[in-house]
C-alpha cells in the first residue's frame, strides 16, 4: 500500500473525523467562531478548516495515536494556510538556518533530533563519518578526514546559496571559539543557539553512555580541550559592533530537550 492510500485511510476514518469534529467545537470562540491558529483570522466555512499535523504524519507514525489522533500535535487552520504551511501551489517560506554549538555530549544532536522538521537538513561531521563508512560513532579514520572536510564544505556551501529546496538547515558543531562561530553564522546567515551543560554533567553523561566505554580517555579529553577553549558570547553591551547572520545577535542559551 502506498503511502497515499494509507494516509487516505487514516483521514477517512471515524476516529480522525470524529475528533476533527471535536476539536472545531472545543476550540471556536463563543462569539467570532473558529478561528485559523496560524494567521489568527476567522474560518468562515467548515469545509475550510484543515486539521494540521505540527509533527507530519508519516507510514512509520500514522497508527500511532499519541501522534496521529494528539490534539496537542494538531492545529485548526484555513485551507490556503495549509497550503503555505506545507510551501504548497506557489507559497515559499524562507529557508532558515541555525548553528548549534555546545561541549561534547550536552545535547546538541538530540535537540536537532526534537526540533528538526522532515525536510530539513542536517551537517553533523559524526554523522558524515558514520554515512561513508558504516563504522559506529566512535571511530573515526583519521586517513578519511580530507574526504570528510571537502563534503562538509559543499553541504556548508549549498546551504549558503540556498541551494535545494529544504526548509531549514541545522549544523551541529563544538564551535568553542567565539570569533570563529560568529564569522561562521555571519557567513551562512545563521541563528546561533547554545546548547549549555557544565563539564561535569557531560562526564557523568560520558560514564553511563556504554558504547563510549572503550574510548572513555579520548572522550575525556575531548570535553576538556572543549572547555579549556570555549569563549562566551560578550553581553550585549560588548557585542554592540558585531552582529549574527540574522541580524539579531547570537540568541539566548537553550537547554537540550531530553
Amino acid at each position: 500500500m502506498t503511502k497515499y492510500q494509507t494516509l487516505s485511510y487514516f483521514y477517512k476514518s471515524p476516529e480522525w473525523r470524529s475528533l476533527r469534529q471535536t476539536l472545531m467545537i472545543q476550540r471556536s470562540h463563543p462569539v467570532k467562531g473558529l478561528v485559523c491558529e496560524h494567521c489568527k483570522e476567522v474560518i468562515l466555512k467548515d469545509i475550510d478548516c484543515i486539521a494540521h499535523h505540527i509533527k507530519e504524519l508519516t507510514l512509520s507514525n500514522v497508527h500511532d495515536a499519541t501522534i496521529a489522533l494528539n490534539p496537542g500535535n494538531i492545529l485548526l487552520v484555513h485551507h490556503r494556510c495549509h497550503n503555505e504551511i506545507h510551501t504548497r501551489f506557489g507559497h515559499q517560506s524562507p529557508q532558515k538556518v541555525y548553528l548549534v554549538y555546545g561541549p561534547p555530549l550536552a545535547g546538541k544532536t538530540s535537540y536537532v533530533k526534537a526540533s528538526k522538521g522532515r525536510k530539513d537538513i542536517v551537517l553533523d561531521l559524526d554523522e558524515l563519518y558514520r554515512a561513508i563508512t558504516l563504522l559506529p560513532n566512535y571511530e573515526k579514520p583519521s586517513e578519511l578526514s580530507l574526504n570528510i572536510f571537502q563534503i562538509r564544505d559543499l553541504l556548508l556551501d549549498q546551504i549558503k546559496t540556498r541551494t535545494g529546496k529544504w526548509s531549514q538547515a541545522w549544523i551541529i558543531g563544538g564551535y568553542p571559539n567565539f570569533v570563529e562561530r560568529e564569522r561562521l553564522a555571519q557567513q551562512l546567515g545563521a541563528e546561533i543557539i547554545f546548547i549549555e551543560a557544565t563539564q561535569e554533567e557531560c562526564i557523568n553523561r560520558l560514564l553511563q553512555d556504554r558504547d563510549k566505554q572503550f574510548v572513555q580517555q579520548d572522550w575525556l579529553n575531548y570535553i576538556h580541550d572543549w572547555f579549556l577553549r570555549f569563549s562566551p558570547t560578550p553581553p550585549r553591551s560588548e557585542f554592540q559592533g558585531t552582529e549574527s547572520g540574522t541580524g539579531e545577535g547570537t540568541s539566548d542559551a537553550r537547554r537540550p530537550k531530553f
